[in-house]
């Protein structure tokens, strides 16, 4: 080999193959005799890491390097060597436009072209950027033309499947009744979708690509504010419920999640003033109600106080109907708190232990709701209860105490609550001998909201009052275990 074509030899795998073919039968002639245009065009295409095919002559003689050489798959290396138009036959006609143009001077150049190669015995659609450049000779004239030739098909099939994917996302999220905005990292706003737009009110434009902290300036002191930058620096989830207050004086109130993606921070948020108003006026009705009840209840203690006055009806008679109406408008002001949804168990409880002082009493028992009717029939039965420890068992001295306790049978269908009413440290208890007024409101009036059973037992330690009742189960009239409100 001699001086002039000893690049070939660092040429890679393609330049070893040129070095060892016999050219003198090729159109382009034996190696010896290439002129030097071509020589120094090769050199440059063998030590490319970018496939490169040159084109020389009237029928475009394919020289390439190792990188194109992979690009041609199965037909490397049968192609080095062949005329353009015969070597890639199913885009002769293409590579005829190329030819045309390169050796009139041209230069051509293709962005994503798309092409049908057999590059494996098999048609495949395949996507390339081209682009093509005249090669001159020693006289200044075109001889061949250069083609750099960069594959795209993965690239433009990921960003295909990208753009399909996002272009599903904004479907979904324009059929959204929710409000979306994705934020950037640096709460850039990079994505709002229809209901987000309704709800403000502005369009589109006022949003994309504008600083959220711009668009909105008085919520960055807000704790709605200081809820999204915390949540973006400390890439934390958020749900919260805001009032917002439009320069126009419209009031909003929207109930708002947040959660930190790759992107920066993707808002979720819910118009929620329809349910805040009726909420709001739900609240004033339950409160009129029980503030017209308290005075019914009122009303009902002083009819009651004027019937029974001078008409030789004992003290103690009296001041049980009026404690007892007390008790009753107790258990309505809890309920009232609970927006008459039910009462907690525990609350009732700790309402009839309040007059006595809590220390005498110890409460035990996961979280159970009552009903209206059954909590109001619960508080009375608590309240008879704890009168009479007062008067006869372990209230009535310095160191008696109530132990009250319940547990919900597990698995069972209704769930059952058993109750337990325990009196110890009081005074001997005698049995009674005949059932009074209080008895009788226990163990009828819990019957009456409950299936179950009620048993009171007057051991010389203490009365023992149990109860088993049947619940209604999730969704009836009560409820275990609920969630917080």
């Amino acid at each position: 080999m001699n001086d002039r074509v000893a690049f070939l030899q660092a040429g890679g795998e393609t330049g070893a193959l040129i070095a060892q073919r016999d050219w003198s039968k090729s159109p382009i002639g034996p190696i010896e005799a290439w002129p030097q245009s071509l020589l120094t065009a090769l050199s440059i295409v063998l030590h490319s890491p970018t496939p490169i095919v040159m084109l020389w002559g009237p029928q475009g003689v394919m020289l390439y390097n190792d990188a194109y050489s992979v690009f041609a798959g199965a037909r490397h290396p049968e192609l080095l060597g062949s005329n353009v138009l015969e070597g890639w036959p199913e885009v002769a006609d293409f590579n005829a436009h190329v030819m045309e143009v390169g050796l009139a001077g041209g230069s051509l150049s293709y962005n994503n072209q798309e092409l049908v190669l057999y590059r494996h015995g098999r048609a495949e659609n395949v996507v390339m950027n081209l682009d093509y450049s005249p090669v001159f000779d020693e006289a200044g004239a075109p001889a061949g033309v250069i083609a750099i030739v960069v594959e795209t098909t993965e690239q433009v099939r990921a960003e295909a499947a990208l753009k399909a994917e996002r272009d599903r996302a904004r479907s979904v999220l324009e059929g959204m009744t929710d409000g979306f905005m994705l934020l950037a990292h640096d709460f850039t706003i990079l994505e709002i979708n229809a209901e987000g737009i309704r709800v403000d009110g502005r369009p589109r434009e006022a949003f994309i690509g504008q600083d959220h902290w711009k668009v909105w300036p008085d919520t960055y002191d807000m704790p709605l504010g200081q809820i999204y930058r915390q949540a973006m620096s400390e890439r934390t989830a958020f749900a919260i419920e805001n009032r917002y207050v439009f320069p126009d004086g419209r009031v909003t109130w929207l109930d708002v999640r947040g959660n930190p993606v790759e992107e920066g921070l993707a808002i979720f948020y819910r118009d929620i003033t329809e349910r805040k108003l009726a909420e709001e006026h739900l609240r004033l009705m339950v409160h009129e109600l029980n503030h017209r009840v308290k005075n019914s209840l009122a009303t009902v203690q002083a009819i009651s106080a004027q019937t029974l006055r001078g008409r030789e009806v004992p003290l103690e008679v009296r001041e049980a109907l009026t404690s007892r109406l007390l008790a009753l408008a107790k258990a309505h002001d809890v309920l009232t708190d609970a927006r008459w949804a039910g009462a907690r168990l525990e609350e009732i409880a700790a309402q009839a232990a309040e007059p006595y002082g809590a220390e005498r009493f110890r409460i035990e028992g996961p979280g159970v709701i009552l009903p209206p009717r059954a909590a109001i029939a619960m508080a009375l039965a608590f309240h008879e209860l704890a009168t009479n420890a007062a008067k006869y068992g372990a209230l009535s001295n310095g160191s008696g105490e109530v132990l009250l306790a319940w547990r919900l049978e597990e698995g069972a269908n209704p769930p059952k609550l058993e109750l337990k009413w325990r009196e110890q440290g009081g005074p001997p208890v005698k049995p009674p001998t005949r059932k009074g007024f209080g008895s009788r409101l226990i163990q009828r009036g819990l019957a009456a909201e409950f299936v179950g059973e009620v048993r009171m037992d007057f051991p010389p330690s203490g009365l023992v009052c149990e109860m088993e009742v049947a619940l209604p189960a999730p969704g009836g009239e009560a409820w275990a275990d609920w969630p917080e409100r």
